[in-house]
């Protein structure tokens, strides 16, 4: 089955090189605006990859890196991208600080233009009004999964760590109050460490060096059980599985079930010290491959799993197929079947989209949760 879903996105990504790309031929431009390669290299790279494939209809920008002190900057680079009246469609993940008021901003002077939102960091009811279409990580599902994981791997404790900014976020929030009770269902100890926000003082190397002090500080506590680990932010993914590995590698009963955006591109690369190279994002399985051997010889394939597609990645991906056809045969401008079937489409996997439900049992029908199965490495040797 998966070398079947790897020719599909092999043919997919092919028929989608063989289409015309001419601005001449389409008439129309889609921007789309992504982190750094610090911020988030697996968004970087898929909008990279649509430019080169699409050179003279897709146009990149990205946001700062310290995004939270540089609203402004980011509002005033979307304002300029929407200037363009061939501009079409903007797609941005990660939709940081200042994407509702750039959004509302544009739909007030460019109301034909699609704003599809990925990994949305503002309220939800905010940007689901400022946006057509809004894309999240299904994360309260992924909150069962990381507690499902964890209870094959018969993890006695479940470290999670975050900080006060994240918890500030509806959608983190959420799950880890579904990983307490689903814990706590099946006799796993939560425990919530306190880390410190990649943005504030000492930046992301200072949350990176806890984290990689902290984890056998934990496993010292905790001598003699198995204790999972997960953190919620980007940046300390790297830090996390590296610690999580060098625990494995001296015998102890370390685990790593899930990214907080899964993917195997997310962190891995780095922790495992395997390069991406171009070829690698268009035959995902055989990446997974390389990784899976690297756990292999580390004794750790039993330790660590991931989603087999990367999430954001196929919001930029997915989004542009959207976009694209939208804009051409036009519709609704948000249709979950068709975004669907876009996703599907570019992740060679089939996605499940669930409308966003808030804590007051509010459903928001055009901000969609994505949600894919988990992996187990030694299914890939």
């Amino acid at each position: 089955m998966r070398k079947l879903l790897a020719l599909v996105m092999a043919l997919a990504l092919l028929l989608g090189m063989m289409l015309p790309a001419t601005a001449e031929t389409a008439g129309y431009k889609i921007g789309i605006m992504t982190g750094t390669t610090t911020q988030g290299e697996e968004e970087y790279r898929a909008a990279e990859k649509l430019a080169q494939d699409f050179p003279d209809i897709v146009i990149t920008d990205t946001y700062p890196d310290n995004f939270n002190a540089e609203v402004e900057t980011t509002i005033g680079k979307l304002l300029q991208m929407a200037s363009d009246p061939e501009v079409k469609a903007i797609i941005m993940t990660q939709a940081v600080a200042g994407a509702v008021a750039a959004f509302t901003q544009i739909r007030e002077t460019r109301p034909d233009i699609l704003l599809i939102a990925g990994v949305p960091a503002e309220d939800p009811k905010d940007i689901a009004g400022a946006a057509d279409v809004v894309m999240g990580e299904d994360s309260i599902t992924g909150g069962f999964q990381i507690v499902e994981t964890s209870e094959e791997w018969d993890v006695d404790v479940l470290v999670h760590y975050s900080f006060a900014r994240h918890l500030g976020y509806e959608t983190i929030v959420a799950r880890l109050n579904v990983i307490k009770e689903e814990a706590e269902n099946v006799g796993i100890q939560v425990v919530e460490r306190d880390a410190p926000d990649p943005l504030g003082e000492g930046g992301v190397t200072n949350a990176q060096n806890f984290i990689l002090e902290d984890v056998p500080k934990v496993m010292e506590e905790f001598a003699g059980k198995k204790v999972a680990f997960f953190v919620t932010n980007c940046g300390m993914q790297e830090a996390l599985q590296a610690a999580v590995l060098k625990e494995v590698q001296e015998g102890k009963g370390a685990f790593y079930p899930l990214p907080c955006c899964p993917s195997p591109f997310h962190a891995f690369p780095a922790s495992l010290g395997l390069a991406v190279e171009p070829e690698d994002y268009g035959n995902i399985d055989a990446y997974i491959q390389k990784a899976a051997q690297v756990l292999e010889k580390s004794n750790a394939l039993g330790n660590f799993s991931t989603w087999a597609v990367p999430v954001n990645m196929s919001m930029i991906s997915g989004g542009f197929a959207y976009a694209k056809d939208y804009i051409e045969n036009g519709g609704e401008r948000a249709d979950l079947e068709k975004l669907t079937g876009a996703l599907t489409t570019v992740a060679g996997a089939k996605a499940t989209l669930t409308p966003f439900e808030n804590a007051d049992g509010e459903v928001i029908e055009n901000y969609v949760l994505i949600y894919f199965d988990n992996i187990d490495f030694a299914d890939y040797l």
